[in-house]
């Protein structure tokens, strides 16, 4: 018997989205694992580096420039992620190679989005007056990646189409957005505190591991938020187009 499909686009509350991101993953596991686990090379390079470089200005410097590299990196896995997901509701069968062709595809788009983001967040951030405004667009433009892989956007459009997803639900997105951060994130905070007094290079690895095992659903459920978003959205529009009886 074939199991239900999960529709991507629809409109779903907190536990739905939870649910739905959990059972997509569930029965995706190997596809979109894959996919995520290119993101563990980096972690263990950077764990490595702490173990055999003495220096600790060589060893910083070193790792700013594999966190660099690895936030470009989980940009495209989470690309890739999401192309994935498209494929699934379309009814087909995700593969590396392909998800990955279409993200780097769309990968220069997305990049000139993020850093047109973080370049307004960061200056914004600069001053104490500023920053509530930092995050109040932090939150406005965190489809950001989706806009650009399922909307096509460009950079100077992907900040504007996540904000008119996000308009008028505010804190309901930064609400679910922190439930969702917080199940991607405290896993591998246990495990991180757990191999504390593990050498680095193990903890490194493991840690890597574990953040790839995560990132489908985080970027799963951010996912189904958005189309969420843009479903309550179409339908306040087509009420506040009917005609008063």
């Amino acid at each position: 018997m074939n199991e239900q499909r999960i529709a991507l686009r629809q409109r779903r509350d907190l536990g739905e989205i939870i649910q739905a991101a959990l059972h997509l993953y569930q029965r995706n596991f190997a596809a979109l694992f894959v996919i995520a686990a290119v993101v563990v090379p980096l972690g263990i390079a950077s764990a490595a580096l702490q173990r055999a470089v003495d220096d600790s200005v060589g060893v910083g410097f070193a790792i700013l420039g594999i966190a660099i590299l690895q936030l470009a990196v989980n940009l495209l896995a989470g690309a890739a992620i999401i192309i994935a997901l498209t494929k699934i509701d379309q009814g087909g069968d995700p593969t590396f190679a392909d998800t990955y062709d279409a993200a780097f595809e769309r990968f220069g788009t997305l990049l000139g989005a993020f850093l047109r983001a973080l370049v307004i967040v960061l200056l914004l951030s600069i001053t104490i007056v500023g920053l509530p405004w930092a995050i109040q667009r932090m939150v406005r433009w965190i489809f950001i990646e989706q806009a650009v892989i399922l909307d096509g956007a460009t950079p100077s459009t992907a900040l504007s189409r996540s904000a008119a997803a996000v308009q008028g639900r505010w804190w309901r997105t930064l609400g679910i957005a922190i439930v969702i951060g917080l199940i991607s994130t405290l896993p591998a905070s246990i495990v991180a505190a757990v191999l504390i007094v593990a050498p680095v290079l193990v903890s490194g690895t493991v840690n890597s591991f574990v953040n790839a095992l995560l990132l489908p659903f985080a970027v799963t459920a951010m996912t189904l938020l958005y189309f969420d978003l843009q479903v309550r959205k179409e339908s306040d529009e087509r009420i506040a187009s009917d005609p008063a009886p």
